[in-house]
Order: C-alpha cells, then sequence, then structure tokens
C-alpha cells in the first residue's frame, strides 16, 4: 500500500501531464513559458544593462584615473621623500616657535 505523499504525487502528475487541458496544466504551461522568456530574454536584457551602467559608472573612470595618474606612479620615492622634508622642516619651524614663545615668557 503506497504511502499518501507518494499518492498525492502520482494524482498531481496525473493532472498535470493529462492529455486533456485543465487549469492546472494551463497555468503550468503559462509558468513554463514566463520562466523561459524571463530567463531567456529579460535576464540578458538585464545583464547587458546592469554591465553597461557598471562599466559607465566604475571602469571608465578608474581607467581614465589610472591613465592620468600612471606617469606620476615611478615618482612615489621621490614625493616620499619630499614628504619626509616637509615634515622635518615644520618639526623644526615648531621648535623654533616653542622656544621663541619659551624665551619671551622668561623675561
Amino acid at each position: 500500500m503506497p504511502n499518501r505523499s507518494e499518492e498525492l504525487d502520482r494524482l498531481l502528475d496525473k493532472i498535470i501531464n493529462s492529455p486533456h487541458r485543465t487549469e492546472a496544466s494551463k497555468t503550468l504551461q503559462e509558468i513554463e513559458n514566463n520562466q523561459s522568456y524571463i530567463l531567456n530574454v529579460q535576464l540578458k536584457k538585464l545583464l547587458r544593462l546592469h554591465d553597461d551602467s557598471f562599466k559607465n559608472k566604475c571602469v571608465s573612470p578608474i581607467n581614465y584615473m589610472l591613465e592620468k595618474y600612471t606617469p606620476y606612479m615611478g615618482h612615489t620615492e621621490a614625493l616620499q621623500k619630499e614628504a619626509e622634508l616637509v615634515d622635518r622642516d615644520l618639526r623644526i619651524i615648531e621648535m623654533t616657535y616653542q622656544l621663541i614663545k619659551k624665551n619671551r615668557n622668561s623675561k
């Protein structure tokens, strides 16, 4: 004796796969047609639209920046040394200012 779930599955298959057009088989056919249309047409359009949008918003600006700033990339070591010199000079100026301020207050 088949259990209840197997019997329900068998009856459902019988209804869906019936040679006579039933409401259930019509609905299933419509769902399958819609799924096919969504996957084959709408999804491809959506992916193409998303790819174009992503390319315009992200890839193109990054490529532009890369092309614009690539010549400066070789100068990063020089920039680092310049920054260190500026930092050192600022510290010297700050220390000098502190010493001048201290001398004024002590007089």
